[in-house]
């Protein structure tokens, strides 16, 4: 049997543990059930003895305040289940570095692997690599427009006397296109009706009389980046022969010579 230390009720049920009516958990009662057959001995009457001079034991029927009451099992209500905080998790921060590293790795090999490749192309395609500072050493200087003007006299002759032969053509045929390069910008003749380049162009007509022609007896004095030529034109026409002696000032411009004065005066 048990107890109720609160409302002082019993209960014969022995499975339940705590009371029904406020929850109070339940004592074991030290007595024993009144239909058991345990003997109570009361304690005995003043004046009162046995034969052998003790107090008669009297049997104990029933203990007052027997509960009748018939009750459930009880459950006692169920905690729900918390979990456990755990600690910081780190793997997915190793998770994180592996992957960072795995990606430097495969750039290094990428770059080892494809930077060699490049150059070597490179080279193959006749690139030449920058020279370093200690191979360079004092800088070249960049050389001046002037400095690409051939000096060669031999060679600047026949430059300016296959020019003089182009100048001739294009005059007798009008071919506007080979003088716009033969002549310089700031061209202008020395002629009695003096013309610039644009005059001298837009006037130009094919000249069918001329049969035969020859330049010949061309000479050159060449200073720096100026040449002065002088020579001989011979033309056969329907109208007889004519011979021009003439005097050309060329200035070296653009990789190419072009001609800014020129005069002629008929000698035959």
């Amino acid at each position: 049997m048990k107890r109720c230390p609160t409302c002082q009720r019993s209960f014969d049920d022995d499975s339940l543990s705590f009371c029904l009516e406020d929850g109070t958990p339940l004592v074991t009662e030290v007595a024993s059930r009144g239909d058991s057959q345990e003997t109570l001995v009361s304690p005995r009457p003043p004046g009162v003895e046995s034969a052998s001079g003790s107090a008669p034991a009297q049997p104990y029927s029933e203990l007052p305040g027997k509960s009748t009451v018939s009750a459930s099992p009880y459950r006692p209500p169920e905690t729900p289940y918390a979990p456990r905080s755990g600690g910081r998790k780190t793997w997915p921060w190793i998770v994180g570095v592996a992957a960072i590293l795995s990606v430097a790795v495969v750039a290094i090999l990428i770059v080892v692997f494809t930077v060699p490749g490049v150059l070597k192309s490179d080279n193959a395609n006749g690139a030449k690599p920058s020279p370093s500072r200690s191979e360079t050493g004092t800088p070249t200087p960049t050389p001046s427009p002037a400095s690409d003007v051939p000096t060669d006299s031999a060679e600047v002759l026949s430059q300016l006397t296959q020019i003089e032969k182009d100048w001739t053509e294009a005059n007798l045929k009008g071919d506007k296109e080979a003088l716009e390069k033969i002549l310089a910008d700031e061209y202008v003749s020395q002629e009695e009706n003096s013309r610039t380049k644009r005059e001298y162009i837009d006037n130009l007509k094919p000249d069918e009389s001329v049969e035969e022609w020859e330049v010949y007896d061309v000479t050159v004095n060449q200073t720096g980046e100026r040449a002065v030529v002088n020579g001989s034109l011979k033309q056969v026409t329907t109208d007889g022969t004519g011979v021009w002696d003439f005097v050309d000032t060329f200035v070296w411009r653009d990789r190419r010579w072009q001609a800014v004065t020129s005069h002629s005066t008929r000698v035959k």
